[in-house]
């Protein structure tokens, strides 16, 4: 998986110094910065010399085999999630090879027995099925060593497509299927529990396995702590890790491994690619060697999201502005009481919605809601069921939410949305017989209120200590008032939904929302196209959503051009996100994404037919620049049949 699925995933790094030319690179193309992966290596090579652990290569998550010859030589194995990942263990590197999988086949364990040295069952069944197969060829003197994954049920990843411990997942045996079982011949424990997480974390989820899994400890001879461990990542807490497993290993005496993927890759690798085209929005674009400046004009408009133009960057993207136009209007400023400050605001955001498109009609506000009927909506707005899996809330006029301005009311939906992720969107503005209202949707929630314990423990998670009942602070003095179990949802899955409570202490300049600062004069943005795809090249851009950095890029209105980046394929969202640039960016120019050695690479595809980057390695020492591989219609044709 990839980091900051959370909270609107920024870069990983400080702006990285490339230590090749790009304009030597044919893109697409990942290329892998060796000096950079050797780094890495040492650094957990470290981690086994003082803990007494074994470091695996997880091949989910790095898979480069050319780079094995240098990976073996600090790294005592890989560890496979199946067959085809053992065979590449057992043939490409040549040491221990590790295999856990939910479930295999008959014919995938008679070829995993002869190569593998442990494999984790992820069910009893699993096991007890496979077992005579494994005590077989143990009578004629090659067998793995058996292991059980266990789940430990304490949740610690906030994404719940990347919780191996989310309530009701199929990863792993829980302490409870565990009560008078035979486990004879079971000799270690595996459990998987992070995603890209510090020791700090391990350390709690490991204070649950021992606590919930005591008398299985005792029995076994090794334990797998699986992966997830962001060991590479600056500011890591590496006396921590070091401290935490030799302790644990001294304490059990049981031998430990540890699977990282994404910390062998971490920082090593880039993704290089091209500018295509530019189209959309206006804005000046450099044509490639023609030393001009071409104007490239927009019909995009400002959409209300029932009709499907409103994303939740266009939302963000409205709000803010909105809120910096209410902040700048004098007559708001000089209003004596609350009563002239109302008065001037419901002006002020009538105003500036027709303006900027957002004036929503009385015809088009009945539109919305339709036959819909009114569901209870409290002290502050009208709520409607509408489209699409949602509601639609209108404040109540004279005032704007609780505390009656609409910049309040506004900033702390925001921060909802950014710190919690509430799924709130602005929709517009509408005039109505009642007066002005601020009209915005919400996912339509179905679930039960929270227990006090889970909602302690989100927030907890989250850096929010309590404070008093229903109020909770974190560090920086951010506050979460009125987080009662009325106003958070826990559905069917498990997961917690803040629908209804009040940031304190937090301004429009301390959110992160990933979207760019947009004034009043904002323009439509263009779109780059690139010879890359998210879709195909880097998917965890559409399933985190993640965010990668550009080398040279600031966020959306940060630097002074702004474009959307699109990729190759006709998928309509294969667009990777928003940056800005210093200079107009020009045809054929190269951009470099950082981070992109673990997981995307393997995870790549060719829909559409979209070429394969290039895959390259640059080592410094020689300023060898070296195509390792590169792809083309065969390898495309061969996937297919």
């Amino acid at each position: 998986m990839r980091e900051e699925s959370m909270s609107q995933h920024t870069s990983l790094v400080t702006e990285p110094k490339l230590s090749f030319d790009p304009v030597r690179v044919t893109t697409p193309a990942y290329v892998v910065d060796l000096s950079l992966l050797k780094k890495n290596l040492e650094l957990l090579a470290r981690v086994q010399r003082e803990s007494g652990c074994k470091v695996l290569l997880a091949l989910k998550g790095f898979a480069m085999f050319s780079t094995f010859p240098l990976v073996r030589q600090y790294l005592n194995g890989c560890c496979a999630s199946g067959l085809n990942e053992a065979l590449l263990a057992h043939g490409e590197f040549g040491k221990e090879v590790h295999v856990y999988s939910p479930a295999l086949k008959d014919e995938e364990m008679q070829r995993i027995i002869p190569i593998a040295d442990h494999v984790s069952f992820n069910s009893l069944r699993q096991w007890q099925h496979h077992r005579p197969a494994l005590d077989a060829a143990r009578e004629i003197g090659r067998s793995p060593s058996p292991g059980l994954r266990i789940n430990p049920e304490v949740s610690t990843v906030e994404v719940a497509m990347y919780d191996p411990c989310s309530p009701g997942c199929r990863l792993g045996v829980r302490a409870v299927e565990l009560k008078n079982a035979d486990l004879s011949g079971i000799e270690g424990l595996h459990f998987h529990a992070l995603c890209e997480q510090g020791s700090d974390v391990l350390e709690g989820v490991l204070n649950a396995v021992e606590k919930n899994f005591a008398p299985f400890l005792a029995k076994v001879k090794w334990v797998n702590m699986g992966g997830g461990h962001h060991i590479t990542k600056p500011g890591y807490d590496l006396e921590r890790l070091v401290r935490v497993v030799k302790n644990f290993r001294e304490r059990h005496g049981v031998e430990v491994y540890l699977e990282p993927g994404e910390a062998i890759g971490l920082n090593t690798g880039y993704l290089v690619t091209s500018v295509l085209d530019i189209v959309g929005g206006t804005n000046e674009i450099a044509l490639e060697g023609s030393g001009q400046m071409a104007t490239v004009q927009s019909d995009e408009q400002n959409r209300v999201y029932f009709t499907g133009g409103n994303t939740l960057a266009d939302s963000r993207r409205a709000t803010k502005a909105l809120i910096q136009s209410l902040g700048s209007d004098a007559r708001i400023q000089a209003c004596a009481n609350a009563a002239e400050r109302i008065h001037a605001e419901a002006e002020s955001l009538r105003r500036w919605a027709q303006e900027h498109g957002r004036l929503i009609r009385p015809e088009e506000l009945s539109a919305l809601i339709g036959s819909s009927s009114q569901i209870e909506g409290g002290s502050e707005h009208d709520v409607f069921p509408v489209a699409d899996g949602r509601i639609l809330k209108m404040t109540l006029p004279p005032n704007f939410g609780a505390r009656g301005d609409a910049a309040t009311y506004l900033t702390n939906l925001l921060a909802c949305d950014s710190l919690l992720g509430m799924d709130w969107r602005f929709e517009g503005v509408a005039q109505t017989s009642e007066g002005v209202r601020i009209i915005s949707s919400q996912a339509f929630i179905v679930g039960e209120e929270a227990e006090e314990s889970l909602i302690e423990a989100q927030l907890t998670m989250l850096g929010f200590e309590k404070k008093r009942e229903h109020t909770w602070r974190r560090h920086d003095d951010v506050t979460l008032a009125d987080a009662r179990p009325a106003n958070i949802l826990r559905d069917e899955s498990g997961l917690l939904h803040f629908i209804d409570v009040h940031v304190l202490g937090v301004s429009l300049d301390d959110l992160d929302l990933d979207d760019g600062e947009v004034g009043d004069d904002a323009k439509p943005v263009p779109t780059a196209i690139l010879d890359t795809s998210a879709t195909c090249h880097m998917p965890d851009v559409l399933e985190m959503p993640y965010r990668p950095h550009i080398i040279g890029s600031g966020r959306a209105g940060e630097l002074a051009h702004t474009y959307k980046l699109g990729g190759t394929s006709c998928l309509a969202g294969d667009v990777i996100g928003e940056y800005s640039f210093a200079q107009p960016l020009e045809l054929g120019q190269k951009l470099v994404f950082t981070d992109m050695a673990h997981y995307t690479m393997v995870k790549t595809t060719t829909f559409n037919g979209v070429p394969h980057p290039d895959i390259d390695t640059y080592d410094p020492e020689t300023d060898e620049l070296r195509v390792v591989r590169r792809f083309g219609y065969e390898d495309f044709r061969n996937k297919l049949s």
